[in-house]
């Protein structure tokens, strides 16, 4: 039975007035919807009293060249709600990007709007891989950009003149902002309201989004990868590669490249922080993973050994009975066995 919730509405009606917080957010094909999502939802939170969604203190338009839908990574389509207008309607403009490796096909006219706007001094911004389109564009010539660890390789390696920072969830140099996305989208969206709007109003919305549970970094980290609690961001980054590149086959010195060190010195971080060597590390990485999928999958060892990062099925077959001191088909048969009785 559908109920009447129009008594939980706003008791009064919002204040005919100019949002201090304009925000016109431009997203590239292939745009990541989480980071876009999380930026937006706290502009909404931030920009009213309670949940009533009104945009008292902050306003915001997605923009594009026409007005087809975008589609995203993920498949789900958002339809722009104007066409690029003056950039100086707005306070701040802010470029999602999405995966690099998929359509890279941007179009023109978001180039030359993020340059007109930044040309005009409307600060100009960019979440996830957006930075990417900010540097392509030539705004980020020899600054600062806050940028995600997996990717602060290939922005070294594509744009030599940016300085790559992967510590820290939003990066302002000058008229420029970059965030890494994902979660820090929240800490993008926090520094932009904190400025226009007041800090009372961020930790509104902030708390809002986390209700009365807070955030337990401890418990958001799994015990196996103790390494992504690691002080030392370069092994906390290495770690997050090794994850992000597990069934890839990989070299320690391309880890040890993405983070901006070099083998031997990652190999002594590995020995101080971890007491073990970045390649057995990762190593036991792929083993617990292949041990998961032996035991809750039906793939075969061989179709395992290759998802797993291991060069055929006898490595992992050799690896595997030395440190469980089981073959994986035994294993699989005993814990089936097991699980019948």
């Amino acid at each position: 039975m559908q109920r009447d919730y129009s008594q939980l509405g706003p008791s009064k009606a919002a204040p005919d007035a100019v949002s201090p917080l304009r925000v016109g957010i431009v997203a590239t094909p292939n745009f990541t919807l989480m980071p876009l999502a999380c930026f937006t939802d706290f502009l909404r939170l931030a920009g009213d009293e309670g949940d009533f969604s009104r945009r008292i203190y902050c306003d915001w338009d997605l923009l594009s060249h026409d007005l087809e839908p975008i589609r995203s990574s993920c498949g789900f389509e958002l339809k722009p709600t104007r066409v690029y207008p003056d950039p100086r309607d707005y306070d701040f403009i802010v470029v999602h990007g999405g995966i690099l490796h998929a359509d890279h096909n941007i179009p023109r006219e978001l180039y030359d709007f993020i340059i007109r706007a930044a040309g005009l001094g409307v600060p100009v911004a960019g979440n996830c891989s957006g930075s990417f389109v900010l540097a392509e564009a030539g705004l980020l010539a020899g600054r600062r950009c806050a940028v995600h660890f997996s990717l602060a390789g290939p922005l070294r390696q594509t744009f030599p003149d940016i300085i790559p920072i992967s510590d820290m969830p939003v990066v302002a140099d000058g008229n420029i902002i970059t965030c890494p996305g994902g979660l820090a989208s929240i800490k993008l969206a926090m520094y932009l309201v904190s400025n226009a709007c007041g800090e009372s109003r961020a930790h509104k919305a902030f708390h809002y989004i986390l209700g009365d549970h807070g955030f337990d970094k401890e418990g958001a980290v799994e015990d196996l990868d103790i390494g992504l609690k690691c002080q030392d961001r370069r092994v906390a980054n290495a770690v997050g590669l090794m994850r992000h590149k597990m069934y890839e086959l990989c070299s320690i010195a391309e880890i040890a490249s993405s983070v901006g060190t070099s083998e031997r010195e990652l190999s002594r971080l590995f020995q101080k922080h971890l007491q073990v060597a970045p390649s057995q590390y990762w190593r036991q990485m792929r083993l617990k993973a292949a041990k998961w999928m032996v035991l809750n999958s039906y793939r075969s060892i061989a179709q395992i050994a290759y998802e797993c990062g291991f060069t055929d099925c006898a490595h992992l077959v050799n690896w595997f009975k030395r440190t469980y001191h089981v073959s994986p088909a035994r294993m699989r048969r005993s814990h089936r066995e097991f699980g019948l009785r």
